[in-house]
């Protein structure tokens, strides 16, 4: 992919720049619990993952949310156990920077888990702004966390690329009005 158009990159973190070593099945056995507070009926069978966790913050608003990060911040620091860098993703990160690229981190997960790792692979630095689980009212998909990416830039969209790997991820940049790339086509 020819890069050169874009001057802005929107990088996801778990699953595009490093697989989160997280025990994810207890996850969704802790995060029903959530749910079932704001919505009794909850068919525990129903499939979670962060575009869900979007829906019900849209549905039951503030409550759900501050619920929700509590959680997940609690949670990611207890079952975190390390995790595996995407070697392809993290060499573009570091090539897009060393090209002058403003780069960015958008994620869903908590930045008491996130920062750490960022330090330890000595590329915080490379992140214009960092935009993490407890920083918007609403994880991706929603435009929201773009208003933090964009704030005091003359915003030109055409040179705004999203890199992810999932439905949040390329919902996020669709909403937005920006280019999308997954990690599955490079």
């Amino acid at each position: 992919m020819n890069f050169r158009q874009y001057k802005h990159i929107i990088f996801d973190f778990d699953e595009t720049l490093a697989t989160l070593l997280i025990d994810w099945p207890k996850w969704h056995e802790q995060i029903i619990a959530i749910i079932k507070k704001h919505e009794s009926n909850f068919d525990e069978s129903t499939y979670l993952n962060m575009y869900s966790i979007h829906q019900y913050i849209l549905k039951y608003g503030q409550a759900f949310r501050d619920d929700f990060v509590s959680f997940e911040t609690a949670f990611e620091q207890k079952y975190y156990h390390g995790y595996k860098l995407i070697n392809k993703t993290f060499a573009l990160l570091q090539k897009l920077s060393q090209e002058g690229k403003h780069i960015y981190l958008l994620t869903s997960n908590s930045r008491e888990v996130v920062l750490p790792i960022l330090r330890e692979l000595k590329i915080e630095q490379l992140f214009n702004k960092i935009v993490t689980l407890g920083d918007v009212s609403n994880i991706k998909p929603t435009v929201e966390p773009f208003a933090l990416i964009s704030e005091g830039l003359q915003v030109n969209k055409k040179e705004f690329l999203m890199i992810g790997d999932s439905q949040s991820d390329s919902g996020f940049a669709a909403n937005v009005g920006i280019d999308y790339l997954d990690i599955k086509d490079f």
